[in-house]
């Protein structure tokens, strides 16, 4: 019979070798070498895997727990990644049962949200909905070139040394909306370069430097194929953001630079509302886990909304959320996908229409999450 159960550290090394065998190929950097709050042997192991009579690793997914700050809101969010199972074991309904244990054990750990960097059935069957609203803006050279010419140089754009990490890290958490990380996983975030190998790209970091102080900085992943390039995270004075960008394309002779910006960064859509661009969802999924931990988690950026001091979220026999509000708003009844909707926004929802109660809640939402495949994907 088979085993579903959080993997010990010694059992890491066997989760590593199922992940390559899925996900990489012999010229790409080993899973275990990219993740590093996920794999390495220094990491808290919080991931699960199914195991079969023999003992043998079946099926796995991986667990990272994060911080996600807006403003001064602090949410208890939880990642998953690197789901893979083997062949032969393909088909039992291991992942399912893993999946149904992850959403538990992440809930009693006290996260209110958990992010899957998948959207295929398995997730959505088990409540996990699209989500989000990013723009992805495609400048070349001529485009930058021009935004350079009409911006206002304050400093020099060079390439990241080590002794700007201090500067950097400061300058990432000044953000409203991010992942809170610390400097040193901030830093080994940036060496790991993860999402830039699973995008077969490598990585180049451009600070703006002025007066001796960081004022803003660009991860830049670069195609090993290619002229083209991707930012797969950002921060700072949002001109001199947007400079760095353009430096990129020039400096790296890109023909493309390819920008994904959340809905919420509007300053940044401002200064490239020239540049052509096209809305998607953020990357993935995510799933509710509990209602009242989230609204909890959210308050302090609740009431810097409209009066929401007696709002409540509650999950129903039937799998439904009932919200409520004793400010005088009408109780709602909500899918997953509806709550979702109404919580985060969802580009693409022409086709799913909000029912008439949840209208007196717009004026609450939504709220602004960072983008999910940056230095922090899983």
């Amino acid at each position: 019979m088979v085993q579903i159960r959080r993997l010990t550290d010694a059992e890491m090394k066997e989760a590593v070798r199922l992940s390559d065998a899925t996900f990489r190929d012999g010229n790409q950097t080993s899973m275990g070498r990219i993740f590093p709050f996920l794999f390495s042997d220094a990491a808290l192991h919080l991931s699960y895997g199914a195991f079969e009579e023999d003992g043998k690793l079946a099926s796995f997914m991986g667990v990272v727990l994060w911080t996600i700050r807006i403003g001064e809101a602090a949410l208890r969010v939880a990642s998953l990644g690197s789901v893979c199972t083997e062949p032969s074991a393909r088909g039992k309904g291991y992942a399912s049962r893993l999946l149904e244990q992850v959403q538990s054990f992440t809930r009693d750990a006290g996260a209110s949200l958990l992010l899957v960097s998948g959207d295929r059935s398995l997730y959505t069957k088990a409540g996990c909905s699209l989500f989000g609203r990013i723009s992805k803006y495609r400048m070349n050279a001529l485009q930058a070139e021009s935004l350079l010419g009409n911006a206002e140089a304050i400093g020099e754009i060079r390439e990241m040394r080590p002794e700007d990490l201090f500067g950097v890290q400061e300058t990432a958490e000044a953000r409203e909306v991010r992942y809170q990380l610390g400097i040193n996983e901030f830093g080994a975030l940036l060496k790991a370069e993860a999402i830039a190998s699973v995008m077969r790209m490598s990585q180049r970091v451009l600070v703006q430097e002025s007066r001796g102080k960081v004022v803003g900085f660009a991860v830049i992943g670069l195609s090993d194929t290619q002229p083209n390039g991707a930012v797969l995270e950002f921060a700072g004075d949002s001109a001199q953001v947007v400079r760095l960008f353009a430096n990129a394309v020039d400096r790296f002779g890109l023909q493309s630079l390819e920008i994904p910006v959340p809905w919420h960064e509007k300053d940044i859509h401002a200064r490239l509302a020239a540049i052509p661009s096209s809305e998607e969802g953020q990357p993935g999924t995510v799933s509710i886990l509990s209602g009242e931990a989230l609204l909890d988690q959210l308050s302090p950026w609740l009431k810097k909304q409209e009066p929401a001091s007696g709002l409540r979220l509650e999950r129903r026999d039937n799998g439904s959320w009932r919200m409520t509000d004793s400010a005088g708003r009408p109780s709602v009844v909500l899918s997953d996908a509806e709550l979702v909707q109404l919580l985060f926004d969802r580009a693409g929802t022409d086709t799913l229409h909000l029912p008439a109660e949840a209208q007196a809640y717009q004026d609450l939402f939504p709220v602004p999450v960072p983008y999910t495949s940056g230095l922090c994907f899983v």
